[in-house]
């Protein structure tokens, strides 16, 4: 992405925050709490001050969906640049401030006991977004043979811990009901595969941050 996207994407990320985080505060101080306190949907009615926190949630909504296609637009474009130059794709380093996105998954606990919904949990899958910060310091470098190791050890080292994870998760949530609920398991599931997710996204970049560092770092020691 150019320079200017970056901050248009950052810019509308934040943007939705601020209205979630404005709408609910509406909702509290002129709206009886509607749509942010535990309510019975069965009997709702719609009500012209609901805008703001309807609005504000489907916008969000709108943003990550928006922002997950660009984002699989531009590592299209990005692979096939790699492959004519031999060369890491250049991503700005603030991209990783949409990481920051992640919290909007706190936002489930809300939406589970006002409305019974869970998709929020999901958004904690933005917290694989902090990777940028260190892919961005990756940027335009040559891949010679000893980069092309550490990028294969990075990936092994990443399957092996989020397997790892998944694995565990799986056994533990299999055993039966979380706390007695169904619900509660089904949560407990969403969210431990968004954020092991995440990881995916996230932990490779890092590693391979690290490991090109410590080489840089016994090649200068030498």
């Amino acid at each position: 992405m150019k320079k200017n996207q970056v901050k248009i994407w950052v810019g509308c990320g934040i943007f939705c925050i601020a209205a979630v985080l404005l709408s609910v505060w509406y909702a509290v101080t002129f709206n009886d709490s509607r749509l942010v306190a535990p309510m019975d949907f069965g009997s709702y009615s719609f009500n012209t001050k609901d805008l703001p926190m309807i609005l504000s949630i489907s916008l969000t909504c709108v943003y990550a969906l928006a922002l997950f296609i660009q984002l699989f637009i531009s590592i299209g474009k990005s692979k096939r640049n790699i492959a004519k130059t031999n060369m890491t794709r250049k991503v700005n380093p603030k991209l990783g401030f949409l990481g920051l996105l992640g919290f909007l998954g706190l936002a489930g606990f809300w939406t589970y006991s006002a409305m019974g919904a869970v998709f929020p949990f999901a958004f904690f899958l933005f917290f694989g977004f902090f990777g940028f910060f260190y892919e961005g310091k990756m940027s335009g470098i040559f891949m010679d043979e000893r980069f092309r190791e550490n990028v294969a050890r990075a990936w092994l080292n990443t399957y092996k811990i989020t397997f790892s994870i998944t694995l565990i998760a799986l056994v533990i949530l299999c055993q039966g009901r979380l706390f007695g609920s169904l619900e509660y398991t089904l949560i407990a599931t969403i969210i431990v595969l968004s954020l092991t997710l995440a990881l995916g996204i996230f932990l490779p970049e890092y590693l391979l941050y690290r490991y090109d560092h410590d080489d840089q770092t016994e090649e200068g020691g030498e």
